[in-house]
């Protein structure tokens, strides 16, 4: 791997012959076919990767390795993160918790939802589509919930729907002060379980099998962008997330939330 370490694009150039050969061994005429590469192209490239541990010689041909495998994924996973970072640029404009951005190449397939002048919401409307109705719902959530959003909480707390909000004390302010009575209509009720936590990175939600990220303009908290995806490994990142900054949190009765406001706007 040393010959790559100084010119890593050259990894980027043999990807395909490794990505040819990671099912199947392909002797030399097969991946100069296989690639449109040419005879001598084929005999130097198996000839460095085979020297270099990432290609091993098979009766049949060559045929990817471990190491070979590992070097693949990781140009992939390369690949998806530029893709998605490409998509994703009014969200990342205003989210740069490492936690998201790490983890960015498993959003490159997400939907993005921009605010525009003749949409303004269009961030919040994921949020109301599943939040309306869901079977399992966790959130993080650093600023107040849009008031739409809230309207839907009263609701499910009302009907005795479980759901579960880890909120910065930020977060719990703005919505006590947006409306008392839905903070209290919301705090009071069994069913929903509230957790206060001083740090989280960004606003998200774990709605069924859908992940929504959010981000808000840091000045008026309103919504800039949000992203969805259904996404298997997305969402079990976010539930790895969700259960990290969970641990650390501070279930909350409604006395609890009030005395924790009051702390919180003294400090």
């Amino acid at each position: 791997m040393d010959y790559y370490e100084s010119d890593p694009h050259l990894l980027l150039d043999r990807a395909p012959m490794l990505e040819a050969t990671r099912g199947d061994s392909l002797d030399r005429s097969q991946l100069q076919d296989e690639l449109d590469i040419s005879r001598a192209t084929a005999y130097r490239r198996t000839s460095t990767l085979t020297e270099h541990g990432m290609l091993e010689k098979t009766p049949a041909g060559y045929q990817t390795t471990g190491s070979g495998r590992a070097v693949l994924e990781a140009v992939e996973q390369f690949k998806r993160s530029l893709a998605a970072i490409d998509k994703l640029e009014p969200l990342l404009a205003q989210l740069s918790a490492p936690e998201l951005t790490r983890n960015v190449h498993l959003f490159a397939d997400a939907d993005l939802h921009v605010a525009r002048p003749q949409n303004p919401n269009e961030p919040i409307e994921p949020w109301l589509e599943h939040f309306d109705e869901f079977d399992y719902a966790r959130s993080l959530v650093v600023a107040g919930c849009p008031p739409k959003v809230t309207e839907l909480g009263i609701k499910h707390a009302q009907n005795g729907v479980d759901f579960e909000a880890i909120c910065t004390p930020l977060a719990l302010q703005a919505d006590q002060n947006a409306s008392e009575e839905a903070f209290e209509t919301i705090a009071n009720a069994d069913a929903p379980a509230l957790y206060t936590h001083p740090a989280l990175p960004f606003t998200m939600g774990i709605i069924d099998d859908v992940v929504i990220i959010g981000g808000f303009d840091d000045e008026t908290s309103l919504p800039v962008a949000s992203l969805t995806t259904e996404n298997p490994e997305a969402r079990r990142w976010a539930e790895d997330l969700y259960r990290r900054c969970k641990r650390d949190a501070e279930e909350l009765d409604f006395v609890e939330i009030d005395s924790s406001i009051q702390s919180s706007t003294h400090d």
